[in-house]
């Protein structure tokens, strides 16, 4: 128990290790606040989507597009209000940001944006499907199909399964919140790595003393683990305060089995430092740089640089999503806090388990390796 507390202390004060395991995460979580705010205000609120409608030179005022526009609502509110004007005075109103879109009906329906965002996506995305059915029941009347696809639509046109959503949080950049999570989690890597490094009796002083002291070096590396680990948990928990308390980020359903995974993800980040600082002997810079390459790689693949990369990951490589340990981290925070999905939690939280037990295992076994080389005077790599 001494020792527990004597390495708790002795980590803490390292201000290094303090800074970019804790305060680096708050202010790149400061900065994700403040620039993605603006962005998700604008583009993610739902709102009513002032369009114009105009016809082309020539051509007459399509009423059928009109009505199916009015008709489009979401409970009481309605998605568009519609503007039918000529084309001179619709491009003005675009002009003047008055509409989100110009709608030019005639032979060839096309529409102007005013700008790129969620809601011309979802003018343009409206129009397409609109203008597809048209021509779909336009071709079945000319060649006397109307009534067969008319029921084909109605048949597809039905509820196959509700699902009911359990989280609380829809905003989609919550994402890289978790992403960044993750990489905190990871940053506990360090803490690993030190300890790891201080039972190197090759790389300096302190670990040689260390080693010489009559305690069981499996029962060291046990006790520096866990100070390790408790560490790198309060930190997880202050940081899980941060966002929610002063940053105000809505992380979806809170339980129990949060912290749980703040605890396994702790656990895991701390057991990555440990495993590269007993396997790669080399000198501090180079298990420094293994180690940081290893936990940004993983973070990248993670989302917190490109939000859809997981996805991209997911349709390309699956089995990647499967082994990444910052994946496998954002992937637990997203099933339990935002889907409800206990499934896909507990096949996340496996996931991280097993790459403890792995990563501890083959510390152990570096550990043990190193040892046996020391006894008979052989210089271990």
């Amino acid at each position: 128990m001494i020792h527990y507390f004597y390495r708790v202390k002795r980590l803490l004060r390292n201000r290094i290790l303090f800074f970019w395991s804790i305060v680096f995460p708050m202010v790149l979580a400061a900065f994700f606040k403040m620039a993605f705010s603006s962005i998700t205000e604008k583009d993610w609120a739902f709102e009513t989507l002032p369009v114009a409608v105009a016809a082309q030179d020539g051509s007459e005022r399509d009423g059928m597009l009109i009505s199916f526009l009015e008709e489009m609502k979401n409970e009481d509110t309605a998605f568009f209000e519609v503007i039918e004007a000529e084309r001179a005075e619709a491009e003005k109103l675009l002009q003047e940001n008055r509409v989100m879109a110009v709608i030019l009906t005639g032979e060839e329906t096309s529409v102007l944006l005013r700008e790129n965002g969620l809601s011309a996506t979802v003018v343009k995305t409206v129009l397409d499907g609109y203008l597809q059915s048209r021509e779909i029941f336009t071709d079945a009347a000319a060649n006397g199909k109307l009534a067969e696809v008319a029921w084909a639509f109605a048949t597809e046109m039905q509820v196959l399964s509700i699902k009911e959503f359990k989280g609380a949080s829809k905003d989609p950049i919550i994402q890289y919140f978790q992403a960044l999570l993750a990489m905190a989690s990871l940053y506990g890597a360090m803490y690993g790595l030190l300890n790891a490094r201080e039972l190197n009796p090759g790389l300096s002083a302190e670990a040689a003393r260390r080693i010489a002291a009559p305690v069981p070096r499996l029962s060291t590396a046990v006790t520096d683990l866990m100070a390790a680990f408790t560490i790198q948990y309060l930190q997880f928990l202050i940081l899980i305060a941060y966002f929610m308390l002063i940053l105000r980020i809505d992380f979806g359903r809170i339980s129990g089995w949060l912290f749980l995974a703040g605890a396994v993800h702790s656990l895991l980040g701390v057991s990555i430092g440990y495993f590269i600082g007993c396997a790669v002997r080399k000198k501090p810079g180079v298990q420094q740089a293994v180690m940081m390459s290893s936990v940004m790689l993983s973070s990248f693949l993670s989302g917190l640089m490109v939000g859809n990369i997981r996805i991209e990951i997911e349709l390309t490589a699956p089995w990647l999503n499967r082994i990444n340990p910052a994946t496998l981290i954002a992937n637990s925070l997203h099933a339990l806090c935002i889907m409800g999905d206990m499934k896909q939690y507990a096949f996340c939280m496996a996931g991280m388990l097993l790459w403890c037990v792995m990563l501890f295992c083959g510390s152990i076994a570096a550990l043990a390796l190193h040892q046996s080389y020391e006894r008979r005077g052989i210089k271990s790599v």
